[in-house]
């Protein structure tokens, strides 16, 4: 766990000094309807990527894009033309956000169908740098969405959002976590996820 710390505390500390201004959160389903605003975790995503170069870097649940716009904020401006950053979601929202990051493709449906499955992976030329996980937060869902995405594309990195969130969630992590031992790591302190939680596994 200790490497994984490190990578961890250094992507925070690096990632809050990446401009997110027009990483907007969006909707949510807490007491404010709309965050205009990027929140903690995005900084953490992002100076991930920028700590460790990752381009290759595939989404699980757009939602309003915020995420992905961070993630894609961490590859530096040499990189964006060698990138693929490919985010899936059942519903499409945000069109004019994304306007402003035309290298990240869109893919629409249900992230379990072959189709969409089949169109991720085909994004790729091999393996992913990173998995970031943000969808349905249940168990078979979410396990299903890694076993299937991460077993095709063996990435370097896979990120789970919500490992707080629910019971669910908790026990998927706890099952990780005795899989992957000190390759998982509890993240959400570090990255100022305290309630909800994030979770982060050097898959490789």
């Amino acid at each position: 766990m200790g490497y994984l710390k490190t990578i961890c505390e250094d992507a925070m500390s690096i990632g809050v000094n990446i401009d997110l201004s027009d990483c907007y959160y969006g909707e949510t389903t807490g007491p404010c309807s709309f965050l205009k605003r990027p929140t903690n975790y995005y900084f953490f995503l992002a100076g991930l990527v920028r700590i460790q170069r990752l381009s290759q870097i595939l989404e699980i649940g757009t939602n309003c894009g915020g995420s992905i716009m961070a993630i894609s904020k961490g590859v530096d401006e040499d990189g964006i033309a060698k990138s693929r950053i490919v985010t899936v979601d059942i519903t499409r929202k945000n069109e004019d956000g994304f306007s402003k990051y035309p290298h990240i493709k869109r893919i629409q449906g249900d992230s379990l169908s072959n189709e969409v499955v089949e169109k991720a992976v085909k994004s790729f030329d091999g393996e992913a740098d990173l998995i970031y996980i943000d969808s349905l937060h249940e168990y078979e869902h979410t396990r299903n969405n890694i076993n299937i995405y991460a077993g095709k594309l063996n990435p370097r990195y896979l990120v789970l959002d919500d490992i707080r969130q629910c019971d669910d969630m908790r026990r998927l992590w706890s099952e990780l976590k005795e899989e992957f031992e000190d390759n998982a790591f509890d993240a959400s302190d570090v990255s100022i996820r305290k309630g909800a939680g994030l979770g982060v596994i050097g898959w490789k």
